[in-house]
């Protein structure tokens, strides 16, 4: 897939095209992406390497090498996209699914970066991962959040400094309308305070923030 002016609202689908470019797309349109990645890892380094981690929204796997990588070895990944999964680089423990696999669980970490905001019932899918924590366990969120219009203009200048063109910035936007939806950072803390987490913000740079939410004692 190219992205073009022919380019429709609302036709994003994460398909054999794009997970073919993903990992280029990511790091050219997420700020922090790779900064992101390695304080999960970071984060993960202060439990046993026996923790049971899973990343939803697995992608093509680069979070899970890197947790391999690290040493953990009962580490999952969950996508809903089979072409995501087909393009993994961890073949091992991946699971293709919409919702949470608990059965999989409890989970020591929760990695759920940049997925939420795809998901439409958003609180009950938070809930369900707290639901799937181990005692003591953490959970690292990250998602776009709702901004100004400043912010968003700083957001698309980001991506022109990464060589995003201006035609792929107006495509892009246009193909996520109704299937990416932002809430703001504090809608983020007060769900997640409401369902018991006490929360850090530990990243964020132009409309993208990253929580880590350990369960209140």
């Amino acid at each position: 897939m190219e992205f073009g002016p022919d380019m429709s609202p609302g036709d994003w689908v994460f398909d054999d095209d794009v997970a073919k470019r993903f990992d280029q797309e990511a790091r050219t349109h997420i700020p922090h992406y790779e900064e992101v990645i390695e304080k999960c890892v970071v984060v993960a380094k202060t439990l046993p390497s026996s923790a049971r981690i899973i990343d939803i929204g697995s992608a093509t796997g680069y979070t899970l090498e890197k947790l391999r990588a690290a040493g953990f070895t009962d580490v999952w990944g969950v996508d809903n996209s089979r072409a995501m999964l087909n393009h993994s680089r961890v073949s091992e423990n991946l699971l293709e699914s919409g919702v949470l696999p608990r059965e999989h669980g409890p989970f020591d970490l929760i990695l759920a970066n940049w997925t939420l905001h795809f998901i439409e019932n958003r609180e009950e899918y938070m809930r369900d991962m707290r639901d799937s924590l181990s005692p003591s366990a953490l959970l690292i969120l990250s998602d776009k959040m709702s901004c100004s219009e400043l912010v968003h203009s700083q957001y698309h200048d980001f991506k022109r400094s990464q060589g995003v063109s201006e035609e792929e910035i107006a495509a892009k936007a246009a193909s996520i309308v109704g299937i990416l939806s932002t809430r703001p950072l504090s809608w983020y803390l007060e769900t997640l305070e409401k369902l018991g987490f006490d929360t850090e913000v530990i990243d964020a740079s132009w409309c993208f923030a990253t929580i880590l939410c350990r369960m209140r004692a």
